[in-house]
């Protein structure tokens, strides 16, 4: 497979940091993918409840990831303490691309960019749907207006 690459959102509008813990590396003793995929999906719930969403209610609406890059750049090590600053991108008719991108603080190195596309869904009717109008509006907002990230330690 060819090297991906994957940048991190062009602007943060939510910070949080996250230290890597011995459950979380491999036997080559660095951070595990795995552990890394999960620290991705936690800073994209944590981006939502800053919003005053869950994953299940969004208007109305469910939001369901239909799709995961990962362009890992350096390792991070147990004890490592992470920052991972969480942006938007294309919007499309049914969804939108969150970014990321994990630091690691005490080097100041980029450990990782991810890209993690999501589709709006209503589960009541089990069908894919348009983004509400007022999320579009509120991140459009957020992102032209957000000078300090939001931020959760």
């Amino acid at each position: 497979m060819s090297r991906l690459n994957t940048s991190g959102p062009e602007k943060t509008l939510f910070r949080m940091e996250r230290k890597v813990g011995l459950s979380d590396i491999n036997y080559a003793k660095h951070l595990d993918s795995v552990s890394m995929v999960k620290f991705l999906h936690e800073a994209r719930l944590q981006f939502l409840a800053s919003l005053g969403f869950t994953e299940s209610n969004i208007y109305g609406l469910g939001l369901v990831v239909t799709g995961l890059t990962v362009d890992y750049q350096s390792e991070s090590f147990a004890n490592d303490l992470l920052v991972i600053d969480v942006g938007f991108s294309e919007f499309n008719r049914y969804g939108f691309d969150i970014g990321l991108k994990v630091s690691n603080g005490a080097l100041e190195s980029v450990v990782c960019a991810g890209k993690v596309g999501n589709v709006f869904f209503d589960f009541d009717r089990h069908k894919i749907a348009e983004v509400p109008a007022a999320f579009k509006t509120l991140l459009s907002y957020s992102q032209a207006e957000n000078t300090d990230s939001f931020q959760v330690a």
